[in-house]
C-alpha cells in the first residue's frame, strides 16, 4: 500500500540511497555489499565550495564478509565522496575491526562501541547498521534450519514476540504464554 498523497505541492530537497547486495559465494562464505549515498536536485554549500547537483556529498561502501553463523570474517570500506575529502576517507581502514562479529542481537551496539563518535563515521556506521538486518534477511534460510536453536527473530518484533499468535503458529517450541524470554 503506498503512503497517501502529501496534504501540499512540494519540490524534491535530498535523496539518500541504502542498498545492499547479498551473494552466497562457493566457498560457503557470504558477501554482503552496501552502498550509502547523499544527493541533492540543486547546488548545495560545502565546507570550502559548492556541491554540484547531482553529485554525491556522500559515497561510502562497505563489503562485509560472513560464515554460516553470521560471524564476520572480513571486513573492507570505502568513502568515494565526503564533504570533508581525505579525511573522511581516513577512516575506512578501522571498519575491518568488524571481523569476529556476530550479525545477531547485539550488532548495533557493538558498532557503536567501536565506532561511535571519533572512532568512526556516522554515515558508515548507518550503512554497517542497516546490512545487519539485509544479512538476517539473506541468509535465514541457513540461520533456521536447526530445530534445537531459537530462532534469532524470535522476540526481536512485535508480530514475533514468544506470547504472540505467529509464535504458536509457526514457532510453537518457541512459544511462551507468559511472554517470558528464552
Amino acid at each position: 500500500m503506498p503512503l497517501p498523497a502529501p496534504d501540499c505541492p512540494r519540490d524534491a530537497s535530498h535523496q539518500r540511497c541504502i542498498t545492499v547486495q547479498s551473494y552466497r559465494r562457493s566457498d560457503g562464505l557470504w558477501d554482503f555489499e552496501g552502498h550509502l549515498s547523499d544527493v541533492w536536485p540543486d547546488p548545495v554549500p560545502k565546507p570550502g565550495g559548492q556541491l554540484a547537483a547531482g553529485e554525491a556529498m556522500h559515497a561510502m561502501s562497505l563489503r562485509l564478509t560472513v560464515d554460516r553463523s553470521a560471524t564476520i570474517v572480513a571486513a573492507q570500506a570505502v568513502t568515494d565522496a565526503g564533504p570533508y575529502g581525505q579525511a573522511c576517507g581516513a577512516i575506512t581502514p578501522d571498519y575491518r575491526q568488524l571481523v569476529g562479529v556476530q550479525v545477531a542481537r547485539g550488532y548495533r551496539d557493538a558498532i557503536r562501541k567501536l565506532f561511535g563518535r571519533t572512532a568512526g563515521c556516522t554515515h558508515m556506521n548507518e550503512l554497517a547498521a542497516v546490512m545487519g538486518s539485509a544479512v538476517l534477511q539473506a541468509m535465514w534460510a541457513e540461520l533456521t534450519q536447526n530445530p534445537d536453536v531459537k530462532p534469532f527473530n524470535i522476540d526481536g518484533c512485535h508480530a514475533l514476540k514468544s506470547s504472540g499468535p505467529q509464535v504458536a503458529e509457526f514457532f510453537p517450541r518457541w512459544f511462551r504464554r507468559d511472554g517470558t524470554i528464552d
